[in-house]
């Protein structure tokens, strides 16, 4: 009995310090690949407590294994904008301005009535009542709301993040590449000393620091 008290606080210790060298993202909003890893981790620390005849080193040096490869990942998304993308995905906008994105609705596998039933949850019944609906990274639904005084015309389009320029949002957008660098300069900034960059709907970039 006292061995499994002791091997189950050895493996809960080890997964605690784990989930927290993944950080808090990890926590808060699980994306696909954290919930996996997440399950793994769970399962990892299940097996050395039911089996007493296989090594409580082996369940610790798996856990040890996936926390690192985790930590890896998300450095590497964190650091490369096509990594992130990969491995993370990328928002999908679902209804612009009234208009169903069909094409993205095919790639996830929803339909019209999965989308009316999340609108309805945020409190949204009318289709006229909203500018855009959001498929976020990690399965959540954003809803911008319509303004009757002012609609929103256009979502911000990133162009800068994490002092990395948005290639691909540049030319999706067609967003002048040489005009972006312009402004940078202009406001006396370096792009890598920008976190966060983007362009409004009015043509306008707005950038913050680090």
């Amino acid at each position: 009995m006292i061995i499994v008290v002791i091997r189950a606080l050895i493996l809960y210790l080890i997964v605690l310090i784990s989930m927290r060298f993944m950080g808090k993202g990890e926590l808060g909003e699980l994306q696909p690949f954290d919930l996996v890893v997440s399950l793994m981790l769970a399962d990892l620390a299940t097996l050395p407590m039911e089996d007493f005849n296989a090594p409580l080193i082996h369940g610790i040096i798996a856990i040890a294994t996936i926390t690192f490869l985790q930590c890896l990942m998300s450095y590497t998304a964190l650091k490369s904008n096509i990594a992130r993308k990969v491995i993370s995905g990328r928002p999908t906008i679902i209804i612009d301005h009234g208009k169903f994105n069909v094409k993205e609705m095919k790639k996830l596998r929803i339909n019209v009535n999965d989308i009316l039933g999340q609108m309805r949850q945020n409190g949204y019944y009318n289709m006229e009542d909203v500018d855009y609906v959001i498929m976020e990274t990690n399965g959540d639904v954003s809803i911008i709301a319509a303004d009757n005084n002012k609609r929103c015309k256009r979502i911000p389009i990133s162009v800068i993040l994490d002092g990395r320029v948005m290639t691909d949002n540049l030319e999706e957008f067609n967003i002048n590449e040489d005009n972006l660098y312009k402004e940078v300069e202009k406001q006396n900034l370096k792009v890598e000393n920008i976190i966060y960059g983007f362009v409004d709907e009015s043509d306008k970039f707005i950038f913050y620091r680090k």
